[in-house]
């Protein structure tokens, strides 16, 4: 980045501080979670991005929703019986899962703890013909081994089925994605809580089970994008992005009514600053994130390449609260950490970063079309933090404390004006 662009990350910014106290800001976190967990396709995802329309529609610029096509999926059944038992334990489906027999599948269960790589290898082929159970890793650590790369290490094994389970006692379910493709390969998977892991491990050897796990496919399952234009003087886009859909355990407070409540209030700070000078802003709300990213990768696998080819700077803001702590994956572009820097010192607030890219929102999708991007986050490397209630029905509006909302709205604006400000030499610069 230019001197110019880092010595204004030492210039006092009192504007931030009218952005972080946006009386809306709370309000808006309040009435996304009162539309219930968002899963996609539930209805509630829909009625959320219809009312985040409306809240930009004042702001000017351009506003409009874009349709795009996810594989869509629904849940029938989900059941797991002991041998001899009438009361099935703890249960869910992970989203497209692939279906049991109606009756069921009759299989033992190996327990591969954690389920890391050397579990499998260790489990050889024992595994095969029976079901695998894993555990649920808190998911924003530089270890997190992702559910999905588990759930595909079974599969190559020859297991029957896969168990993961919640570690947590007294924690209850999960909700997550096999990230299995339509007509793909897969095997029947679900979520179990931790105090059916401890019956199931506990188990005599040879003993099996009765999973039921029963879907169907939704053929031409489409997903809205909410997408806000205001142009400034240049054609270069920075976005800010946010996913709007969730899980239906709970209402989907921390991932991502947080990301979305803080885009709005970002938008409603930074529209007086674009214009003479500025580079451009665009506003993208997505649904289908919690299936395998799939609506931000259909929104921009359609964009026309010299559109796409406007987009500089990726904001994407998922699970910004929870935690006093914010960290900024940057997917791989060691250019962004002097703008995380320049930011943080301009907010007040300071801002981690941890390079590798972590495939786990929308920013991936960005990223591997070359826009440099990253994801903000609060509680990485903290599994103690609140935000170790996303996925689950804890995840609800009171483990959101306001001035962690405020202090992500202080933060995104701070990056923003940063990036509306850069030339070209700076905003390439970003892509290193």
């Amino acid at each position: 980045m230019t001197p110019e662009l880092l010595a204004a990350g030492n210039q006092p910014a009192g504007w931030l501080d009218a952005a972080a106290a946006d009386a809306a800001l709370l309000p808006d976190f309040a009435r996304l979670c009162a539309f219930g967990g968002r899963l996609a396709g539930s209805g509630g995802d829909e009625a959320a991005l219809a009312w985040a329309l409306e809240r930009l529609a004042p702001l000017g610029g351009q506003v409009r929703r874009v349709q795009v096509p996810y594989a869509g999926w629904r849940a029938e059944r989900a059941e797991l019986l002991l041998p001899g038992a009438s009361t099935p334990l703890a249960c869910r489906a992970l989203l497209r899962s692939a279906s049991t027999p109606p009756e069921g599948l009759v299989a033992e269960v190996l327990d591969l703890g954690q389920g890391r790589a050397q579990d499998f290898a260790a489990a050889g082929a024992r595994l095969r013909g029976r079901i695998a159970l894993v555990r649920h890793e808190y998911p924003f650590s530089a270890a997190h081994l992702h559910r999905r790369r588990k759930y595909d290490m079974a599969m190559a094994q020859g297991a029957a089925a896969f168990l993961i389970a919640n570690p947590l006692p007294d924690h209850g379910l999960l909700s997550g994605s096999s990230g299995r493709p339509p007509g793909g390969a897969g095997i029947p998977a679900a979520y179990i809580d931790h105090a059916a892991a401890s019956r199931l491990a506990s188990l005599p050897a040879g003993q099996s089970v009765r999973l039921t796990v029963l879907g169907h496919e939704q053929p031409g399952a489409q997903a809205g994008v909410a997408v806000w234009d205001l142009a400034g003087e240049r054609a270069e886009r920075i976005v800010i992005s946010a996913h709007i859909d969730g899980h239906d355990l709970g209402c989907s407070a921390l991932d991502n009514a947080t990301g979305v409540a803080v885009a709005l209030a970002a938008a409603r700070a930074l529209a007086p600053r674009i214009g003479r000078g500025s580079n451009s802003l665009r506003l993208c709300l997505f649904s289908a994130e919690e299936w395998a990213l799939a609506g931000s990768a259909e929104y921009l696998r359609g964009l026309p390449a010299d559109e796409r080819a406007t987009l500089k700077l990726n904001l994407n803001l998922d699970t910004v609260a929870g935690d006093d702590r914010l960290t900024a994956l940057t997917s791989g572009f060691a250019g962004l950490a002097p703008l995380v820097e320049a930011a943080g010192r301009l907010a007040g607030v300071p801002v981690g970063v941890h390079l590798p890219l972590m495939p786990n929102s929308d920013h991936a999708n960005f990223a591997a079309a070359g826009v440099p991007a990253l994801r903000l986050l609060a509680g990485f490397e903290r599994p103690a933090s609140r935000v170790r209630h996303i996925l689950s029905a804890h995840d609800r509006p009171e483990v959101v404390r306001p001035d962690e909302l405020r202090q992500a709205v202080r933060v995104t604006c701070a990056m923003a004006a940063l990036g509306l400000a850069a030339d070209a030499p700076a905003l390439g610069a970003l892509a290193a």
